[in-house]
């Protein structure tokens, strides 16, 4: 009868089905000889062997050199170190698949022709789809609801800010003209930004977007649905930077309306007050006119 996996964990950690059992195998049988872990398992001398190999490399047993060569597992306590070598190398594959996601998306959009999109989900969706934009070559443009933020986003919002200043890139804000973007005027400015409330944009959009090089990038900001989608097209970033454009030109500076506008010189007069005598008209001269 086939040996049981009494440990799924050692699945999870990687192993396959026949590594998994020669691990366990070894954990009751101690140290052992190649070939009586062979006829405990009752599986094929090649697949044993190969197991064994692969053990060894990841880890999960020792090889005692004597007379005979024997294996040993090891402590599984010493497994945890393991599991932390293998976050190491998720996340360097993370980080590397980072760098190549922006060509491997360009590629993908030359080939089909098809707008590139991601779609991510709850917090750390939200904290990618916003360091997205550092990339940015150029400019960022942003819609932004203040009110909408929750402190938690309000705190990545602050860590990002940092970083964007620090890459030195320049991003323009439109707010919508509600209290909470009156108070976000005091402390969202600064260097490399610039930020104006835009008349007419609905008050509570719950809602930001991300306008930089090629790309889009939408952040909803409802707890109960926290959605951030990043599509890359040079043709739909290029209609909504228009209308980015448009509002922008159309929309109030963040600066005080009295450092914008000077006073008229005089006052204009009263309407209970009559207007002030025309000057007589002279009688023409009898002069020539100097025609040349």
């Amino acid at each position: 009868m086939p040996h049981e996996i009494h440990f799924p964990i050692l699945l999870k950690m990687g192993l396959n089905q026949t590594e998994a059992l020669i691990y366990e195998l070894l954990l009751e049988m101690g140290r052992s000889k190649a070939r009586e872990v062979v006829e405990k398992a009752e599986l094929g001398r090649g697949n044993v062997y190969n197991a064994l190999l692969s053990l060894q490399t990841m880890g999960f047993i020792q090889v005692v050199e004597g007379k005979q060569t024997e294996y040993e597992a090891v402590d599984p306590g010493r497994l945890s170190s393991l599991i932390d070598r293998r976050r190491k190398e998720i996340e360097q594959i993370e980080a590397e698949y980072k760098e190549a996601a922006t060509q491997m998306l360009s590629t993908f959009r030359l080939s089909t022709g098809k707008p590139a999109i991601q779609i991510y989900e709850g917090f750390e969706g939200t904290k990618k789809a916003l360091y997205d934009s550092l990339q940015s070559k150029g400019e960022i443009l942003t819609y932004l609801d203040p009110a909408a933020l929750s402190q938690e986003i309000a705190d990545l919002n602050k860590r990002y800010v940092t970083e964007r200043r620090k890459r030195g890139i320049h991003k323009r804000i439109l707010l919508p003209d509600n209290a909470a973007a009156r108070e976000y005027l005091k402390v969202g400015g600064g260097e490399f930004t610039e930020i104006r409330l835009a008349k007419g944009l609905s008050e509570h959009f719950k809602t930001a977007m991300e306008i930089y090089d090629d790309t889009v990038t939408l952040l909803t900001m409802t707890p109960e649905r926290n959605i951030s989608v990043i599509l890359t097209d040079p043709n739909i970033t290029s209609l909504m930077r228009a209308q980015f454009e448009f509002v922008w030109r159309r929309s109030a500076s963040s600066e005080p309306v009295a450092h914008r506008h000077s006073p008229p010189s005089t006052p204009p007069p009263s309407p209970s007050q009559p207007p002030p005598p025309s000057p007589p008209i002279s009688p023409p001269s009898s002069s020539p006119q100097n025609n040349g």
